[in-house]
């Protein structure tokens, strides 16, 4: 029997998945970190609590190969593959070491870089990378390091997203491939190579961006050193690998068109498949290379998604559970009171680093059961922007499936359903990325035919959450108020 692993290093945790021939998940395990916020708008990890947390899972993985209660072994491993949060930077020197504190996606410091640079080369940023440059791009964050740490810029060797960092770790190699690059806005989405034209318009060496490959491609395999910390056998095949939106896509089964993946983990995100990309949506998606080479996706994100509830929890301490059955206590609508989940600024369809989340609406009759069911509830309007986006494109929406932590509470799940006015399914695996990464390191290696065999293997759908009509009746009067508050909004956020 064959197995694969996937390893997903996401923002407040990595998880690794073991995944047989068969589509079967055999184990899982995951590991913590923390996020460091030390100025407003700035997000940082250290990049070696990343590879910890690896190593700790993978050595989970292997201790469970090696009971008497699992019948597979460790050289049953064929193949592994990684999925990462996007849009981070990793700063090494010539042997791989970080010489700074990882700057990740959510960080919004290199707002004025990107108002120069979008002045001076947006033209070719939008004919090339199919982006308005924004604080979360990596290239912003190479562009703010060389105007304030100069220093540090000039003993960078290769600027790394967060995953293409962990498989150096892992194999020895520099390496870069297309999904995580082409949210950088330094890739040309058409040639899915770095873009000469954006990084020399920018006088920005091409060196510091490692050689991109497509998902599967194997970069390299596992060290001596590297097999002796985690018990992995040494010589084991490591392929490319993915963005963890490529890799959600992947493991959401997203690979013909008509399907669209919903998820509220840390941010929230909506995406779908599609054949070709153009600039129809621009700046109002983000249009991305898939996983599957040659092909592409649309993505809409809502940055805080989840972390919005997360902050709610972090503050006013109630657990989760308890959090959600407050909730239920609300109606529909939460009496008039919105909750804007823009903790980091807006993402699609209206990217603005300025804007800042809150509650609006509120009176005295409003309780916390309240605040928290519209707190909900604009996670999934923020999103339902996106969707009308792809409608715009006149790309299909025929099935809607959902997945990571919205999915776990029956109450988000039906605002969803009745948000979106559409059944929704949930997914039964709720780490995709991680699945996706694993299904990726299965056709890299040969393990599975192709990507659409191997998602029809494992991709599941547990219940249909169904909408109702009288509910979707009264969210769409709702959710036609929140369209107005970022454009009555936006010259305040501006001004302040």
């Amino acid at each position: 029997m064959s197995l694969v692993i996937g390893i997903d290093i996401g923002t407040s945790s990595t998880k690794t998945l073991l995944l047989s021939e068969e589509g079967t998940i055999i184990s899982s395990a995951s590991a913590d970190y923390q996020l460091s916020t030390p100025c407003t708008g700035w997000a940082e990890q250290d990049a070696n609590d990343w590879w910890q947390a690896v190593c700790d899972t993978i050595r989970q993985i292997i201790q469970y190969l090696e009971s008497n209660e699992c019948s597979f072994s460790t050289s049953d491993i064929k193949g592994i593959s990684l999925s990462g949060q996007m849009n981070g930077a990793v700063f090494v020197d010539a042997s791989g070491n970080p010489l700074r504190s990882a700057i990740l996606w959510l960080d919004q410091r290199a707002q004025k870089q990107c108002d120069q640079a979008n002045e001076q080369v947006g033209y070719l940023l939008r004919d090339h990378a199919l982006h308005v440059l924004n604080p979360i791009n990596t290239l912003a964050k190479v562009l703010w390091l060389r105007e304030s740490q100069p220093d540090i810029y000039a003993d960078v060797y290769h600027v790394l997203l967060p995953k293409d960092w962990i498989r150096f770790k892992l194999t020895g190699t520099f390496k870069a491939e297309v999904t995580d690059a082409s949210a950088t806005a330094a890739l040309d989405l058409y040639t899915r190579n770095w873009s000469g034209e954006i990084l020399c318009a920018l006088e920005i060496e091409e060196r510091l961006f490692p050689e991109v490959v497509e998902s599967p491609t194997v970069t390299g395999q596992i060290t001596k050193s590297v097999a002796e910390e985690t018990g992995l056998c040494a010589g084991i095949p490591v392929c490319a690998g993915g963005g963890d939106m490529a890799c959600m896509a992947v493991g959401s089964g997203i690979r013909k068109p008509g399907i669209v993946s919903v998820g509220i983990g840390t941010a929230g995100h909506v995406l779908t498949y599609a054949e070709k990309i153009s600039d129809a949506a621009f700046n109002q998606l983000w249009p991305m290379c898939h996983a599957i080479p040659d092909k592409y996706f649309w993505l809409g994100c809502s940055f805080t998604g989840g972390a919005s509830l997360t902050w709610f929890h972090d503050q006013f301490g109630d657990s989760f559970t308890e959090l959600i059955d407050f909730a239920e206590d609300a109606p529909i609508g939460s009496d008039g009171l919105f909750f804007m989940p823009w903790f980091q600024g807006t993402a699609t369809p209206h990217p603005d680093a300025n804007a800042r989340a809150g509650w609006l609406g509120m009176t005295l009759h409003h309780t916390k059961a309240h605040m928290i069911r519209s707190l909900m509830e604009g996670v999934v309007f923020d999103l339902r922007h996106s969707v009308e986006c792809f409608k715009q494109l006149k790309l299909p929406v025929n099935e809607i499936y959902i997945g990571e932590g919205g999915s776990r509470s029956a109450l988000w799940r039906q605002i969803q359903a009745d948000v979106f006015g559409k059944d929704v399914q949930v997914m039964e695996v709720q780490d995709a990325s991680a699945l996706g990464a694993a299904i990726i390191a299965g056709v890299g290696v040969e393990v599975f035919d192709s990507f659409e065999s191997a998602c029809g293997l494992t991709v599941i759908l547990g219940e249909t959450i169904h909408s109702d009509a009288e509910r979707v009746e009264k969210y769409e009067r709702y959710y036609q108020r929140y369209c107005n508050l970022y454009p009555s909004l936006k010259k305040w956020f501006l001004e302040h």
